[in-house]
């Protein structure tokens, strides 16, 4: 039988075509499909995302409770004797104590905080109006024609304008802020209304506290696992860094997020203990507000205490400066004393750096990202930091220079 004989060239020409024309197909499938394809993979990504939402919680809940839970083991639990040889038991009741205290101060929230702020929010809405007469009186009073400051203005041969047309603007202003508060019921009543979703992240949450549980009980065996698993997908230098920069951002974070938060609310139960003395309006109201601002570093308190005195001016003028003054004092001792001792040196940034992330968060996030701005900034300036010493270290070692500790850059 005669052989066949095959030209190897024109074969490889065919199979080259042949691939095309197939990629050909199947790109124009994709190009033709391409909503049909869209929609299936954002109904995988949706399948995903609820079946991995009660982790998602887990992990969020547990890594929240960590810091708590460890201070309670090495610090509280180590000076017990019984707990020596009890390192399981020692564990077990270091989380649940956690899980008591943090739902304890939910319970208080839910049941005494939040109908009261409500109250007081109601309550500022309802007055919005008359308060807003009152400014622009003070207004008038110190800059209208007649006003003390307009006779100077005029002893110079300058003018003030007998009247200013401020109602237009202000209401323009404060109408959608008006309009959004008074709206608050009609948008509670709204998501509670979606009560399958509301039923599903409730399940959720439940099943993230579970999870959370059992991820803090064995928490170095997820940690082990982690890193073998780097270990199997990347180089061991690659793993290396990857779990440096994990430890670094860790750091980072529980120190400025987690201190910033015991921070705040240090700082706004102290304010909360003085207003039962001064007995302020809107107590509970400004409180919120003086700790949720005092999260977002150096703008923060000044804007807090700039809209609490706001808020108790029309109402008793004569105990806005007192609360202006409290603030201050407090927030003196923060920055002072209480701030380094609880954050130190957590964030490492100089105060234009903090100005920058503060400013392109808000950009980028609005107020989270004013908060979130600073600590994601810190995180990268550490991991570049590091990254810099490091060619750096290794540069002069091939020059032959000996380097000593760690340059700081």
């Amino acid at each position: 039988m005669k052989k066949l004989n095959i030209n190897k060239k024109y074969l490889e020409i065919c199979i080259y075509t042949l691939c095309v024309v197939l990629l050909s197909i199947i790109l124009g499938k994709i190009v033709w499909n391409i909503a049909g394809i869209g929609q299936s993979i954002n109904n995988i990504l949706n399948f995903l995302k609820s079946l991995l939402a009660p982790f998602i919680f887990g992990f969020f809940i547990a890594y929240f409770m960590n810091s708590t839970v460890r201070y309670l083991e090495s610090v509280v639990f180590r000076r017990i004797a019984f707990f020596h040889t009890r390192a399981k038991t020692k564990r077990l009741l270091a989380i649940t104590l956690t899980y008591v205290i943090y739902f304890g101060c939910l319970t208080w929230v839910i049941s005494f905080l939040i109908p009261q702020v409500f109250d007081n929010t109601a309550s500022l809405i309802n007055k919005l109006p008359r308060d807003l007469q009152y400014y622009l009186d003070v207004f008038y009073k110190y800059l209208g024609g007649d006003s003390t400051l307009a006779r100077f203005l005029t002893a110079l041969n300058i003018t003030l304008p007998s009247s200013y047309d401020l109602s237009e603007l202000m209401n323009r202003i404060l109408q959608p802020i008006i309009t959004g508060l008074s709206s608050l019921t009609n948008v509670m009543n709204t998501l509670l209304a979606g009560t399958m979703n509301a039923a599903n992240t409730a399940l959720n949450f439940i099943l993230g506290l579970f999870i959370a549980f059992y991820m803090l009980s064995d928490k170095e065996y997820y940690q082990e696992l982690s890193k073998r698993s780097l270990g199997l997908l990347f180089k061991k230098r690659v793993s290396e860094k990857i779990i440096r920069a994990a430890a670094l951002s860790n750091l980072t974070i529980e120190k400025f997020i987690i201190g910033k938060a015991i921070d705040s609310l240090i700082i706004s139960l102290m304010f909360f203990f003085i207003t039962l003395i001064m007995k302020p309006p809107y107590a509970l109201l400004i409180t919120l507000i003086v700790g949720i601002t005092n999260m977002i570093p150096y703008f923060g308190p000044i804007v807090g205490a700039v809209i609490a005195t706001l808020i108790v001016l029309p109402a008793k003028p004569d105990m806005a400066p007192w609360v202006l003054l409290v603030i201050f004092v407090l927030q003196q001792f923060d920055g002072a004393y209480l701030g380094p001792k609880i954050l130190g040196d957590s964030i490492g940034l100089p105060p234009m750096l903090v100005i920058f992330a503060i400013l392109i968060g808000r950009a980028v996030g609005g107020p989270l990202g004013m908060f979130f701005g600073v600590p994601i900034l810190a995180i990268i300036r550490n991991l570049t930091s590091e990254t810099l010493n490091n060619q750096y270290r290794k540069r002069m070692a091939a020059n032959g220079h000996e380097v000593t500790g760690q340059e700081d850059t």
